[in-house]
């Protein structure tokens, strides 16, 4: 999560594009320690210098810089790295794999390199890590307030590659035998053809088995790479409990409230059986209507209302036994197992809906929950923020910033905003929580500052 203002459609459109751009027109022969800054949710800007903390000329950039020259890092170079800050996993894995591309050619000359990102911007990171193998480990990784996600295939994915999987291993020797057996009629010209369709389709499978096998054992292969990418005591992982936007996404998972009842569930089975009890009645009726109506109609036709015609009637007393029937044996469903059933099916539904809108989990990977260290990375060093005055933020801080913005929307003093200004409304507020102050403490600048100052002097590691 992040600061929610400055996103335009151009950021959104362009933003991988536009940060991979930016790194490579640094020089090639810089050998200045590089520092990439990635924002979280929806804190994207198109520029690369401004006023938000990953920018370049922020405060929190340009006290870096001056802490990092009291170290003896007398010059760093920062640059951002711009990506769409949507709530979105699809976005965050677009966002990661360029992300990797920039910080593999960011290393590419020797230079140190270090990354440091924000809320989500840390599992924009943690995926850019393992999405690609690198031989130059970075420098320093330091992440501020990341809820890092973990992950498993959904079911349709995972059954998608399994099949992927099974479909290599039972075409593909198929091919190749087919193949081999073709090879001498081939190899004299006259039925060249008879090589290229097998040839194809072995090509196809072998993707496929390549493709299938990759997403099966992804978690395996994220946990190698990211030993490669950094070691672990290169990675400082700074968070408060304090922290409004952890906590939030943390209790998205660890609350399970009951949604619906069994006794709503057996209420509804009740109302489909009522339904069910006509429906099945009106079929009974249309298809044995011939053998109790017509009898009926003929005698009411001839006015014959004699006995016989009461007799007919009392064959009709079977169309409300049909009715108990059906209703009965759908409330008794109920009863038994029915409404179990469908009280569990509805409440992992909207559980799911709630956690799925909270975590923006709209890939092939269903996100399961968040830690608060990387869950591909053992080890790394945490540093705790439990100060009440994180940043110049207190408790009260978002009280106080909506009875203040309140008081100048009635007061006429806030003229450059009003109710219908969604996005500067939400910086108001976002700015007074303590997820969004840890750029503005003094302590913790010093920190990321003693952190990559001690990462930079060492590299590169002997």
């Amino acid at each position: 999560m992040g600061t929610g203002v400055g996103m335009n459609s151009a950021s959104v459109d362009g933003a991988d594009q536009h940060a991979a751009a930016s790194v490579r027109d640094v020089a090639a022969a810089d050998q200045r320690p590089l520092v990439i800054t990635v924002h979280g949710t929806f804190a994207s800007d198109s520029m690369d210098d401004g006023e938000q903390w990953w920018q370049r000329g922020s405060a929190f950039t340009s006290a870096l810089a001056e802490r990092l020259s009291d170290h003896g890092i007398s010059e760093i170079v920062v640059q951002p790295f711009h990506w769409s800050g949507l709530n979105s996993d699809q976005s965050r894995l677009r966002a990661a794999a360029g992300l990797a591309g920039v910080i593999a050619g960011a290393k590419r000359n020797g230079r140190p390199v270090a990354v440091l990102a924000h809320s989500h911007g840390g599992n924009v990171l943690m995926e850019a890590l393992v999405q690609r193998r690198t031989r130059r480990p970075l420098a320093a990784v330091l992440t501020l307030g990341t809820p890092f996600f973990t992950r498993r295939l959904k079911p349709l994915p995972t059954l998608i590659a399994a099949f992927k999987v099974l479909l290599g291993l039972a075409v593909a020797p198929a091919m190749l035998m087919y193949a081999w057996m073709a090879l001498p009629t081939a190899l004299d010209g006259s039925r060249i053809e008879l090589m290229v369709l097998p040839l194809l389709i072995l090509g196809f499978v072998a993707w496929a088995f390549v493709s299938g096998a990759r997403a099966l054992v992804r978690q395996r292969r994220a946990k190698q790479r990211a030993r490669m990418a950094i070691t672990p005591d290169r990675w400082l992982v700074i968070q408060s409990p304090r922290d409004e936007a952890m906590r939030l996404l943390e209790s998205a998972v660890a609350i399970k409230p009951v949604y619906v009842t069994r006794a709503s569930a057996h209420g509804q089975w009740v109302r489909f059986g009522t339904l069910a009890g006509v429906v099945g009645t009106m079929t009974f009726l249309y298809f044995t209507m011939s053998y109790f109506l017509a009898p009926i109609i003929e005698k009411v036709t001839k006015r014959d209302f004699g006995p016989g015609i009461i007799a007919d009637f009392t064959f009709l007393l079977i169309v409300p036994l049909v009715f108990a029937l059906v209703y009965g044996a759908i409330r008794l469903f109920s009863w038994v197992i029915g409404a179990r059933l469908l009280s569990g099916l509805l409440n992992v539904s909207i559980h799911g809906g709630i956690v799925g809108a909270a975590y923006g989990g709209d890939d092939a990977y269903a996100l399961t929950g968040v830690s608060r260290t990387p869950p591909y990375l053992g080890g790394v060093r945490e540093k705790r923020v439990a100060a009440a005055n994180l940043g110049g933020i207190d408790d009260n801080a978002i009280i106080d910033a909506a009875r203040d913005f309140y008081a100048g929307i009635i007061a006429e003093e806030v003229s450059e905003v009003t109710f219908a200004d969604p996005d500067l409304i939400l910086k108001r507020m976002t700015d007074a929580l303590y997820h969004n102050a840890y750029m503005r403490d003094g302590d913790i600048v010093d920190e990321v500052a003693n952190h990559l100052a001690e990462n930079f002097r060492n590299w590169p590691p002997r």
